[in-house]
């Protein structure tokens, strides 16, 4: 009663907490103002949606009565219709929390009305003022989960708790909108909101007065938008986002944090209009951490300690580009937590013009350096934000609903005519949840809005088959907007089916005032929901069952339609919070023959067959946080391809393969006759198995120049550079036409040899100049090594056979036939397997290496670690020492077990006593280990920042590194000399006073 009593008083007197409480708006009034303001103010006709109101769930809106339980049943039943995916309208009003509210997956919480619905946590709420083992980070008010939330119904102490996964990189389409949150007193951990999700999933239009809580935001998914945080320790406060994408910030407002406004680990920060105030951090990246941080357009006001903290430029994981930051009262900018290096202000008012902090390549053909660059100027005055790119949605009360003008929704209706008389007579056209097939293009004219609310369940379908989008002929979009249209298109989902080649699914030629954002692009996720009990399939298609044959009908479907979304012909504007992933198509994002200013705030690109996204004669666009992934089914997709385009930024590009691939491509990023653009921050990149990323991070076709380093905090390609890399230091090409060579070793009578992973194929080139293919077995060879007997060791990745558990003994509950576990291969581990053979007749002597105690051999001769780690092994920096080894039969030969062990591109040997060299993959640094008598790695240091895949050492001590040519380091860490190569190296091995080196495609040959 007391606490009901107390959040009574607090809507009837002003709630004041000082470190919450904004002053005022200041000199940024227009940023300010979106704090506040209603993004529907009105409460939207949604058949399928739930509406928390009191008659349905006899609840108080005036913050009298705690509503945890009723918003918990309410988001539930959102979750649990029969699309898997829903709304929770909640109206205008206050409602008093007690305890967290999970959000399900798919679910998206909007707030309806002229005042945005506030949810108040109680003053001292129980468990939100203690720290426990589970609440470490802070309690949270709302936390986005991963699938629904469930109550344990047995006896003991669970009973009746929470059963809850917290969101991950399988977690789309959640959302909290047009709300607010205030946190009462005496609750000092608790967290506004926990948002550890993926694609599709946002807080946008929040308010959070954090007060004396914990934090507003911890960890942060792929998206914010007009979100303002007003107290707590940290205003958001976050890790990766959970695939690891770049964290999109679009018009925030942070103040009066008492530690930092924003503090961040690997984050991949991108704001854009970020107005940070009264604090004694603006932005923090946790000590001995790296990010790839991106900040334009901000304002940073009366900071009081630092305004950006930032890490180790020299770690090629160190990222950080500012552009056009204002500052009133920040006397110190910047400092480097690992060095004394500090950017001061130059007066009360200035502007930071620019700065970068990181490995910089000022063209094609500069080595790349590390900078830590800054320009200032002083200002009279702080301009305002202006965010006329990112317009409101127009008032609720002059949306027309297309379900009241006859529209069904329900995936089998002929829905089309309806929406050409809406397009014809009404601007801002409603479309509730629901599946509208729309069988005839749909054009809409210059003011024309499409309004929709989720992406996940509210589809524009245009069912396969359908004769004017079939065949051969011109690309046909299902929407298309008119030349410089002022159009809003949000919150939908635009699928062409598979067979419809002549497909586009949004032809865009609306002018810079236009606005897409908040939208899906997919053609095989149709059968995900049921409609009214059926499955939303295409009724033109004959009943079949699931088998191989249609296994084949689909797969032949995937591109052969045209581009996802088609921007063109003077089109632009902004584009924010897109996801395009549809393997029917040819690309994600096609932009082509437009010099109209374009923004892109967030978009992943993603699944595609050759490529993810094409610009072709575009000029004076800006890409901010645009991320590529590419599937096993990608292997050949050039991810981002320019051609004949001037003056484009790319702001945190992320450029991932996934662990499946089999082979390299050679760029992430080609160019063809482009001019003046410029990279901020680029991350070219395999989560697990960094061996087959991108070869090159940008591929120039005019000058055959290559960006080899996987990470750049800033690249530049000015257009006229000369021509190609020159080898020179007494380099001989010994042989060619692989694949992807790499594994590099040597035995003790300076034969060497080397491997292709995917072709499985192993090679000899031996002491007498002679090359020879010496095994083909059916395992893919990952790194190669001799034992004391001069036969070949070799690692390799393996899949258990179905049936089978990884040990080879027999899984009794999987079928040998018929069984392919969750998502097909991804039901399986990969595991490393170890086999020996002699060269001179290997199909006679293949043996399979045990697995041993390494205890047990506690004085071996060799011990043989991979080459590059992953960022996971601790041994590295920790000294840990692995349990188990493989051991050949000589019995002095170990090699550790380790989870990265399948993923290395070569073996480093390990010598008691002596110093060993290996790569941090990830973070592309060299670390020295010392070993221990027993052939155990101690706690490692840092020797030289770079390195990606192979690393060597020679008879003097020096230390040879691929970096995308071969750096040469002394014995005390100091740069000797860099070796250029026309392709990037992969492995190295050194024997007989040579060092011989794979390229991509190549084996080499250098005297030392």
């Amino acid at each position: 009663m007391k606490q009901l009593l107390m959040a009574l008083l607090a809507m009837t007197l002003p709630y004041w907490l000082p470190a919450s409480a904004p002053s005022s708006a200041g000199n940024d009034a227009e940023l300010y103002s979106r704090m506040s303001h209603s993004l529907i103010d009105r409460i939207p006709d949604d058949p399928s949606a739930v509406y928390f109101t009191p008659d349905r769930f006899g609840i108080a809106t005036d913050g009298s009565r705690d509503v945890s339980d009723a918003l918990q049943e309410a988001l539930s039943l959102a979750r649990r219709n029969e699309q898997g995916c829903g709304i929770l309208f909640v109206p205008e009003g206050t409602y008093l929390l007690t305890k967290t509210i999970y959000i399900p997956a798919c679910v998206r919480l909007i707030g309806c009305g002229a005042r945005r619905p506030e949810f108040v946590l109680a003053d001292h709420a129980p468990g939100f003022s203690e720290v426990t083992p589970e609440t470490e980070r802070g309690k949270y008010v709302f936390w986005f989960i991963g699938g629904d939330y469930r109550t344990d119904r047995g006896s003991g102490p669970s009973s009746n708790s929470p059963r809850v996964g917290d969101a991950g990189s399988g977690t789309f389409y959640s959302s909290i909108i047009n709300v607010d949150i205030r946190i009462g007193k005496g609750n000092p951990n608790a967290v506004g909101i926990r948002a550890h999700f993926a694609q599709h999933c946002s807080i946008s239009s929040v308010t959070i007065h954090a007060g004396s809580g914990r934090a507003g935001i911890i960890d942060a998914g792929n998206h914010l938008t007009d979100v303002a945080v007003f107290g707590g320790d940290y205003g958001l406060d976050t890790g990766k986002s959970s695939p690891g994408w770049p964290i999109m910030l679009v018009n925030t407002w942070f103040e009066g944090q008492r530690k930092a406004a924003i503090r961040t680990a690997e984050g991949g920060i991108t704001a854009v209009r970020c107005h940070i105030r009264n604090v004694p951090v603006g932005v923090q990246i946790r000590e001995g951490s790296t990010d790839r941080l991106f900040m334009e357009d901000c304002i940073f006001e009366k900071i009081s300690g630092t305004g950006v903290e930032l890490s180790d430029a020299a770690n090629a994981a160190t990222q950080v580009n500012l552009r056009n930051i204002q500052c009133e009262i920040v006397p110190l900018f910047a400092r480097e937590t690992a060095s004394s290096y500090v950017v001061r202000g130059i007066s009360d008012r200035y502007r930071l013009n620019m700065l970068t902090h990181g490995l910089d390549q000022e063209d094609m053909t500069a080595a790349p350096s590390v900078v830590r660059r800054s320009d200032l100027e002083p200002l009279r005055s702080l301009s305002p934000l202006s965010t006329a790119d990112t317009p409101f949605l127009p008032d609720a009360g002059t949306w027309v609903n297309i379900r009241d003008l006859g529209a069904r929704g329900d995936a089998f209706s002929d829905d089309t005519e309806v929406f050409e008389k809406a397009v014809e007579l009404y601007d801002n056209i409603y479309i509730p949840q629901g599946w509208y097939v729309v069988r005839r293009p749909l054009v809409l004219k210059e003011r024309t809005c499409l309004i929709g609310l989720h992406p996940g369940t509210t589809l524009l379908l245009t069912l396969g088959g359908n004769p004017v989008f079939s065949g051969f002929g011109a690309p046909q979009p299902q929407v298309t907007t008119p030349p410089g249209g002022k159009n809003i298109v949000t919150g939908l989902f635009f699928n062409a089916d598979a067979y419809n080649y002549r497909a586009v699914n949004v032809k865009w030629m609306a002018g810079e005032e236009s606005y897409l954002y908040d939208v899906k692009f997919s053609g095989h996720d149709k059968d995900r929901f049921v409609f009214n009990g059926q499955h939303a399939s295409n009724p033109l298609e004959m009943p079949m069952e699931t088998g191989p044959e249609t296994a084949d009908l689909m797969f032949r479907a995937w591109d052969n339609q045209h581009w996802s979304l088609w921007v063109t012909d003077g089109g632009g504007g902004t584009f924010r919070d897109i996801w395009t992933a549809n393997e029917y198509s040819s690309a994600g994002l096609y932009v082509s023959h437009t010099s109209t200013p374009g923004r892109i705030y967030g978009m992943s690109l993603e699944h595609h067959l050759r490529a993810e996204a094409i610009f072709r004669s575009v000029s004076g666009w800006k890409i901010y946080a645009m991320q590529c992934e590419e599937e096993a089914d990608g292997t050949d997709v050039q991810q981002v391809d320019l051609s004949d385009c001037r003056d484009l930024v790319f702001a945190n590009l992320y450029a991932y393969r996934v662990s499946r691939m089999t082979k390299g491509y050679p760029s992430a990023i080609r160019t063809w006759n482009c001019r003046d653009i410029e990279w901020l921050g680029l991350h070219n990149y395999a989560h697990a198995r960094i061996k087959f990323t991108s070869d090159a991070s940008v591929l120039d076709m005019a000058s055959g120049r290559e960006a080899r380093r996987w990470e750049l905090a800033r690249l530049y390609l000015r257009g006229d550079e000369t021509p190609l890399y020159r080898t020179g230091e007494g380099l001989v090409k010994l042989a060619g036409g692989f694949e992807f060579a790499d594994g590099l070793t040597c035995d003790s009578r300076g034969n060497v040899y080397f491997c292709e992973n995917r072709l499985r194929r192993i090679y000899r080139y031996s002491a007498d100049g002679v090359l020879s293919s010496v095994a083909d077995f059916p395992w893919n060879p990952v790194a190669l090594a001799s034992d004391g007997q001069d036969r070949l060791l070799v690692v390799t990745k393996y899949i258990a056979q179905p049936g089978y558990n990884n040990d080879d003994s027999r899984n009794e509950r999987r079928p040998l036939f018929g069984w392919r576990g969750s998502g097909g291969l991804w039901g399986f581990t990969y595991v490393p397997k170890v086999f020996l053979f002699d060269p001179a007749r290997s199909e006679a002597g293949f043996e399979a290496l045990p697995q041993v105690q390494m205890d047990e051999y506690p004085s071996p001769e060799r011990v043989l670690y991979p080459a590059n780690r992953s960022m996971g092994y601790a041994g590295l920096y920790d000294g840990v020492p692995d349990r188990t080894a493989f051991v050949a039969d000589d019995g002095r030969t170990l090699i550790p077990v380790s989870e990265d062990l399948f993923r290395c591109s070569s073996l480093v040997q390990a010598l008691p006593g002596k110093d060993l060299y290996s790569i941090d993959e990830y973070h592309q640094r060299v670390i020295r280990n010392r070993v221990s008598p027993q052939g155990r790695l101690e706690a490692g240091t840092v020797f030289a920042e770079g390195g990606d895949r192979g690393i060597v050492t020679d008879s003097v001590g020096n230390v040879y590194v691929t970096d995308g040519d071969v750096s040469v380091y002394r014995p005390d860490g100091s740069l000797l000399k860099t070796i250029s190569f026309p392709e990037r190296p992969t492995s190295l091995a050194v024997t007989d006073g040579c060092l011989f080196i794979t390229t991509v495609h190549t084996l080499w040959r250098m005297k030392l």
